[in-house]
C-alpha cells in the first residue's frame, strides 16, 4: 500500500455523519439562528408601554409616570414652568416634556405634548365658567420660523398658533363643557418634529427640543384671544 493510499483511508475511511444527522443540525443551526435573531429583533423594537418607552428608550421626558398632585391655578399668577417650580412636577409635564435645569424652561422632545392643569373650583364652578390660560412659548433653535402648533383641550382641537423661536404670549380660551367638575383639563400642544441640536450644528447633544415653555398664566375670559392665533 502507497503512502498516498494510506492517508486516502485515514481520510475517507473515517465514519461520516448519515444523511439524517446532516439534516438534524441544520435543522439545529436554522433554530439558534432564528433564535438570535428574535432576540435582536426584540431588543430593537422592545414591547413596552409609552411611559418606559419615552422614559427609559427615547429619553423624551424626565418623568416616567404622572407622579405629585397637580397644583391648582390662581388667575392673575404667572407660574414658571421648570424643574422645582410647581408646575414642574411630573403631576404636570409628564407626557413628552423636558425639565434639564431649574433654571431653563421645559421642552418638549416629542411633537405632541401635554399638560395636565386645574383650576379653583370657585373660578369654574362645576365646570360652569369659562377660562383662559396663556402659554409664554417659543420653538427651537432661536432662529426658528414661526410654524403652526395645533392647540387641543382634551380630544377637541380650539386653535392653531404660529410659534417661532423668539419667546411670544400665547392664549386659548378653555370652555367651560371641556373642564371638569374637579376644575382639571388637559391642554395637548402638536407642533413641528423637534430637531436635535446637533443636527442644527449648535453642540454635540443628540437629543431632540420642539417646543419651549416658559410660563404659564390664567385668566378670567373676558377679552378677546390673540389676533395671531388661527383657527
Amino acid at each position: 500500500m502507497t503512502p498516498s493510499s494510506g492517508l486516502s483511508d485515514a481520510l475517507y475511511g473515517a465514519p461520516r455523519p448519515r444523511r439524517s444527522q446532516r439534516i438534524w443540525w441544520l435543522l439545529a443551526t436554522v433554530v439558534v439562528l432564528a433564535f438570535e435573531l428574535t432576540l435582536l429583533w426584540l431588543a430593537r423594537t422592545p414591547r413596552v408601554d409609552d411611559h418606559y418607552r419615552r422614559y427609559f428608550i427615547e429619553h423624551a421626558t424626565t418623568c416616567y409616570r404622572p407622579m405629585g398632585e397637580v397644583p391648582v391655578l390662581t388667575p392673575g399668577e404667572r407660574y414658571p414652568v421648570r424643574k422645582g417650580e410647581p408646575l414642574g412636577n411630573c403631576g404636570v409635564l409628564w407626557a413628552g416634556f423636558y425639565s434639564p435645569q431649574p433654571d431653563v424652561p421645559v421642552s418638549a422632545r416629542l411633537a405632541e405634548v401635554t399638560l395636565r392643569l386645574r383650576v379653583a373650583p370657585e373660578v369654574s364652578p362645576a365646570g360652569s365658567q369659562a377660562v383662559v390660560v396663556a402659554l409664554e412659548l417659543s420653538r427651537f433653535p432661536d432662529s426658528a420660523t414661526a410654524l403652526p402648533v395645533e392647540v387641543m383641550i382634551g380630544e377637541q382641537t380650539v386653535t392653531r398658533w404660529p410659534v417661532g423661536g423668539r419667546y411670544e404670549r400665547f392664549e386659548v380660551e378653555v370652555p367651560a363643557a371641556l373642564i371638569a367638575s374637579d376644575g382639571s383639563f388637559s391642554l395637548t400642544l402638536k407642533g413641528p418634529p423637534p430637531i436635535a441640536p446637533r443636527d442644527a450644528g449648535l453642540d454635540a447633544n443628540k437629543f431632540p427640543v420642539g417646543l419651549r415653555l416658559d410660563a404659564l398664566t390664567l385668566r378670567s375670559p373676558l377679552g378677546l384671544t390673540p389676533a395671531r392665533a388661527q383657527p
